[in-house]
Parts: C-alpha cells; structure tokens; sequence
C-alpha cells in the first residue's frame, strides 16, 4: 500500500469542493464524499475483526467534529477546516525534503480558502451585530459570558435496523424508487448525490476487501482466519444485506465511520436477531461475540473518543427475547473492563428481563461506570409532552454525548448553546453589568436598594434568563438554517425520517422532527443562591439586601460568619420545602422560557438538557461568589444533582428532591449517585429496593459511581496506584487521576452513600 503523503486528503476534498462549487449542494456534497470516504476508513489494527477505523482528516465534510479533536478548541461542522491543525502539517511539510514549494503553496492555498468558505465561517458572518454584545465567542474555555454559542451536529442515531435490513443495495433501490416518482429538481438532485454516495460506499467496501486479501499473504495463522472473515463480510455487504452477525456489525462501522457519526444506538435492537440466529446455527459462539464485540468497542473508543452511545434495554425493540440475549452478552463483554467508550446505556423498565437487570448492578458493583440507567417507564412519558410526540415515537428515545434526549432516527438534538445560569443571576445584582469585564451583556437592571423584594429579584432574575434564551433560539435555528443551505448531510438524510420520502436534505425540511437543545449550568446553584436571599436576608433579615450584594462584589472577605449564614441556609437535595420549592420555580421557568422558543423559530422542540461534563467547573471559574455562600471561580451545581456535599439527610432525602423536577418538560438530566462498596455490594437487596423506589417515584436516571472514599482521597497522593480508578463526571466518565485538580475536588466533595 502507498503511504500517504501529508494533507492528501485534504487537497483532494478541496479539489472536489471547488470542482463542483456552483453544482447543486447535494451532487458537490456527493462529490466531496466519493474523495473523502477512503481516506476517512483507516487502517485496521493488528488483531481487529473489521476492516478499518474512523481518520478524521483536517477538512472535510462531518457532522460534528474533524478527526480526534480539533486543535482550534472548538466544534465545527458540514464543511469545516482545522486551521491550527492545517497550519501545523504545513510546517510539517516545510520541515520534509519531500514537499516542493508548489505543493506547500497549494496547501496553503487550501488552508485560506476554508477560511473563508468553511460552514463555521459562514455561521458566524451571520451573526446580527447586537448579537456580538450579548453572546461570547465560542471559546468557552476562556471567555465569560451567559450564552456560549457552539457549532455542531450532534447524536445523530440512525436507522441501523434499515440498514441491516436493507443492505446498501436496497437503499439505493428504495432511492432510485423515489426518484423516479418525481419531477422536483431539488429532489432530483438529493436523490442523485444518495445513489452517488451509496454506490461510493459500494465500492469502498469492495477495495478494502481487496487490499486487505493483499495483507492476507503475509499474516500468520490467526490473522489469515480474522482476515478472511472480514474479506467475506466486505464482499458480502458490498452487494448484498448482511447475513450475519458479523457482517451486519461490519456494515453498521463501515456507515458509521463514512458518515462521521459517533453514535451505535440500539444495538440489542438492530443486531440482536443476527446474533440468536448464528447462535442457533452453530456458526457464531458466545466467545466470539464477545470478541467481536469488544474490538467493536475498541474501534470506537480510539477512532472517536467523544459520546458515543450504545442503548441496550428498554420497550419499542422489535424481538426483545433476541435483544436481551445480546443485551447479555454486551454487558458481558464491559464486564470487568475499564472502558470510557462507548458509554453503555440500559433503558430500565418495571418487569424487564430480570437477568440483564442483575448483570447491569454486577458490572456497576464492580467499579465500572457503565450501564448508565434511565427510567423507560417515566422517559417514555416525559419524551411524549416535551416534543409533541405519540408513544410509538417516543418509544424510541434516545441519548447522546452527555444525556441529551432525541428521537432516534427522526430527529436531531443538538445543544448549540450553553447556558450559565449563575452569570445571569449575577448580571441581576450588578446591573447587567458583567463585573469582571465591566460590559453590560444582559439586560439593564435597577439597582438593588433597601426597599428591593425578593419577588422584584425573582422576576429580574427570570427577565434576564427569558432575554438570552431567545438568543439560544436564535443560535439554533442559525445554525440549523446554515447546515441546510449548504448541505444536504446525504448520509444522515438516507438514515433519517422522512427525508426520501419527502425527497429533502436533513435541515431542508426532510426530517420528521427538527428538535434542538440547550445546555444549561449551575441551576441548583442559582436555585439555592434564591433560597439563601428569601430565607437569611427577608425572613430572618440577618443583614440587607444591598448589604449582601457588597459582601459578594468583594467575595465575602471580612464577612465570613455572614458567608457561613447564607451556606447554612435550606439547601436542595434535603428534602427542604423551601428549597425545593424555588428549586421548582427555577427549573420549571427555565424549562418552559426555551421550550417556547418552538413558538419563535422554526423549531419543533427546543429543551433544557441539565446535563454536566466538566462545564461546571469551567463555567465557575467565570462567575463571581454567589448568594448559596459559594465563593468566586468555584464549581458550580453539577447537573440536577445537590451541590457537592450539600445533601446532608441522606440518599432518601437526596432522592425525594430530585424527583420534585418535571421531567416532561425537558430533555434529560443527569444525576450523579456516588455509592459506597459496602452498601452497593455488601447489602445488594437493600440498594436493589433503594434504586427502584427511587426509579418508581420518579427518577429519570442515574449516573452510578461505586467507589471508595478513602481510595479516592489516596488517588490525589499516589496517583501511580490508581491508574484504573473510574468516575462518572456528569455526562462522560474518566479515570479519576487524568481530571484536572478542580474537577477532582468536585467528584471528591460529592456524598458518598
């Protein structure tokens, strides 16, 4: 195989972009992906059961994020360009005898001119000018703001059972149907760039089985017989539906990887079946399953390292006796493994196959973070009122990266903004006015006097949320608006509802459901910022109004005994009517200030997901101290869970809170739940009736980490000893001794139960 030179592929995308830029977006978008397919399926590893993993290469066309990570600290999306990255394999080439001046001039050439043209560009070029006053850029590492916007296409889950069930054959056929059926051009031309792209893949699959039957030659015994099976799997699906378990699985990384998509989705669902029937045939055994599915795992653990999702569990699957077998054998195959992807989900449901429930609690017992569980008998409900959908819908559900609720297959659910409740809190007590930049970014508050309500703060408080969430509907329908009039994303469309029927691009009105979502930070944190004001300033009248607003601007020094006044204060997740029941102001005010936003955009649904990754933290460090006695810089309230350490009466309690929130009305949440070993596994029956009291009252979901205080605590002393110590974080997992020192004290000053 000839080794590829550096930025090749980047110069062929762009050749092909620029070839067929006034082409109509479907067949020049067509054209970028038969030059970006091959080189976006990389090499396979020694060992591996399928032909190749996902390489993300500096420009092209995704629908989330370029390669591995962008170097410029941000998303992009649809047709984007690693500037940073790009200018770095320049030098790179500079640096190399083998590069001539022409060759490093195209590639500069190419650099500049996505700079110009990449969607990113085009997004921000749009912004209205009065949108730069009120929105930060989107470095949100570093700027401070109360809206960040940001610039991607996230969770796409497609419908893998169409295309087990189909092949790609059979998507070409129902689109050559379609086709036929019409005499729209636009139509014409979306169902053109299908056929274009399908039959790409077609081919695809045929040369690598090509190229690796020229590996077969020099291989050893072992590898000759994985070789020889994926070979047969990529002739096979090149042509025809998958027959077996592993060329279905081949065929579903083989679209997955071309279309950029991180997402697995329902696996039990789409390939349970293929997996009893080579069972029953005696051609597939548990042991090579479980191979096959841990180097599948593996593939996409390394290739895309972010989200990555994969469902098993829950109502609305086609054969739930064969989906639950697999459902096993994939909890079986993260048994005792230290994975961080995908992150395994298990949709919980009262009566489920009580089998796949113990091993779950097995496999969590043993220090894993996955399954992560969600409550199908409340989501299922919750997913129905927050979009606007039947039940069979709704039945299919789904999550991605952090938690965010979507339809799988009908609708998209980016979060293209976040959300800093706190900073809108503190614009309330200075103004506007960010007290750090000295920018007024909201809107112009009067000043706090000593005849100030707590009502008039409240009602401040929600104006300023209500104003910058009609700047996240906004970003969203931008965004969304952009992506439409530049693409028409073939390979999610083929795979999502409704676009051939409809015979339109994924954001041109082909989708059955154009959702979105915010993600918002430090809720808790302001709902327990409101609880300390009602409760020490206006009934116990401790100090003033006014009084408290000067103790924060100098982030209470000198005033620690009032500060210890305010931490004391009822605090959310005890139970508390008071604080729980402003909790429920907060929550239910934000929830319902951007599900209208479907009222002001083009939207089907837009929600809140009060979801976390680190964003906490990092959002803390723009906000100043904060009435809940909080300190300047320090983390914020961590999803919908109490602030760190603030759960005081117990888990009952803990649970009794959480359960308070309606869940109709957005679109996940995460709940973090730190157990100790000795009642995780000492008293398995007594936590079994704890969790499902919990899921029966109410409770959405539950991110459960079974750790050891103590070991946690050492892991800050001797790192080396704990490589393999896993936490769950919010909306992804870690190993706890690679989280920066902020990020640690956060995990460690969650309760342990």
């Amino acid at each position: 195989m000839q080794k590829e030179r550096l930025f090749e592929a980047e110069l062929a995308f762009t050749k092909a972009y620029q070839k067929y830029q006034a082409a109509p977006k479907a067949l020049r978008e067509a054209a970028c992906m038969e030059v970006q397919m091959p080189y976006t399926l990389g090499a396979r590893k020694e060992g591996d059961y399928f032909g190749g993993r996902f390489k993300g290469n500096r420009i092209g066309f995704y629908p989330l994020v370029i390669g591995q990570g962008v170097a410029d600290g941000f998303d992009k999306l649809c047709y984007c360009c690693d500037v940073k990255g790009s200018y770095a394999i320049v030098e790179q080439m500079k640096a190399s005898n083998e590069y001539s001046e022409i060759e490093i001039q195209e590639a500069l050439d190419a650099i500049r001119f996505w700079e110009q043209e990449e969607t990113y560009h085009h997004i921000k070029e749009a912004f209205p000018k009065d949108w730069h006053q009120h929105l930060t850029e989107d470095t949100y590492m570093t700027a401070i703001g109360a809206v960040y916007p940001l610039y991607r296409i996230a969770g796409a889950h497609l419908d893998f059972k169409k295309l087990t069930q189909l092949g790609l054959q059979g998507l070409i056929d129902e689109v050559e149907k379609a086709k036929v059926s019409t005499k729209d051009e636009e139509a014409l031309a979306l169902y053109e760039g299908m056929i274009k792209v399908l039959k790409a893949m077609q081919q695809l699959a045929k040369s690598r089985a090509h190229l690796l039957k020229q590996e077969l030659l020099q291989s050893d015994e072992t590898e000759k017989e994985r070789l020889t099976l994926i070979i047969h799997s990529l002739e096979h699906i090149s042509e025809k539906q998958p027959h077996s378990f592993h060329q279905a699985m081949q065929l579903c990384l083989l679209y997955g990887i071309c279309a950029g998509t991180t997402e697995i989705a329902r696996m039990d669902d789409y390939l349970g079946t293929f997996y009893v029937n080579d069972l029953k045939k005696g051609i597939l055994t548990k042991e090579e399953a479980k191979a096959y599915i841990i180097n599948y795992f593996a593939i996409y653990e390394e290739s895309f390292q972010r989200d990555t999702r994969c469902i098993i569990g829950g109502y609305g699957r086609e054969d739930e006796e064969a989906a639950d077998q697999l459902a096993l054998a994939i909890l079986e195959a993260i048994d005792g493994r230290q994975i961080l992807y995908p992150q395994v989900s298990l949709r919980y449901y009262k009566g489920m196959n009580e089998a796949v429930y113990n091993k779950a609690l097995d496999v969590l017992g043993k220090g894993n973070t996955f399954p992560i569980l969600y409550n199908d008998d409340l989501n299922i409900a919750s997913t129905m009122r927050a979009m606007d959908v039947p039940r069979k819908v709704a039945e299919q559900y789904a999550f991605f990266g952090c938690g965010e609720y979507m339809l799988a297959n009908k609708s998209i659910g980016t979060p293209n903004t976040c959300l800093n409740m706190p900073k809108a809190l503190e614009l309330v007590l200075n103004e506007g006015v960010d007290p750090v930049s000295g920018k007024q970014i909201g809107l112009k508050m009067p000043p706090i006097t000593e005849t100030t309500t707590f009502e008039e703060i409240m009602d401040r408080y929600k104006a300023q949320i209500d104003f910058f969430t009609d700047y996240c509907g906004k970003v969203q329908e931008l965004v969304y608006n952009k992506c439409g009039e530049q693409s028409n994303f073939l390979l999610l469309s083929i795979l999502h509802d409704d676009c051939i029927k409809r015979g339109k691009g994924l954001f041109n009105g082909g989708l059955y459901h154009l959702g979105g979502t915010v993600e918002t930070y430090g809720n808790i944190t302001v709902s327990d910022s409101l609880t300390a004001i009602k409760k020490v300033v206006y009934e116990d009248q401790a100090f003033s109004m006014k009084d408290l607003v000067k103790m924060i601007q100098v982030n209470f020094e000198g005033y620690e005994k009032e500060r210890q006044l305010l931490v004391a204060a009822p605090k959310y997740g005890n139970n508390s009517d008071l604080a729980d029941e402003i909790a429920v102001e907060v929550h239910e005010h934000v929830c319902h200030s951007i599900r209208n936003q479907r009222f002001k955009t083009n939207l089907d649904s837009l929600l809140v997901v009060m979801i976390n990754n680190n964003m906490n933290v990092l959002l803390g460090k723009r906000v100043g101290a904060t009435p809940d006695g909080r300190k300047r810089g320090v983390y914020l309230s961590n999803g919908n869970a109490a602030y760190s350490g603030m759960d005081k009466e117990g888990i009952t309690a803990l649970m009794q809170s959480l359960v308070k929130l309606d869940t109709s009305i957005h679109a996940g949440a995460n709940t973090n739940l730190k157990f100790s070993n000795a009642l995780f596994n000492g008293e398995r029956e007594k936590f079994k009736c704890l969790l499902e009291t919990y899921l029966e009252l109410g409770g959405q979901q539950g991110n459960i980490s079974v750790v050891n205080q103590q070991d946690l605590q050492q892991a800050l002393i001797e790192p080396e000893k704990y490589q393999n110590l896993m936490v769950r974080v919010g909306g992804f997992s870690a190993r706890f001794i690679t989280l920066d020192p902020e990020t640690q004290q956060e995990i460690l000053a969650r309760t342990a139960y």
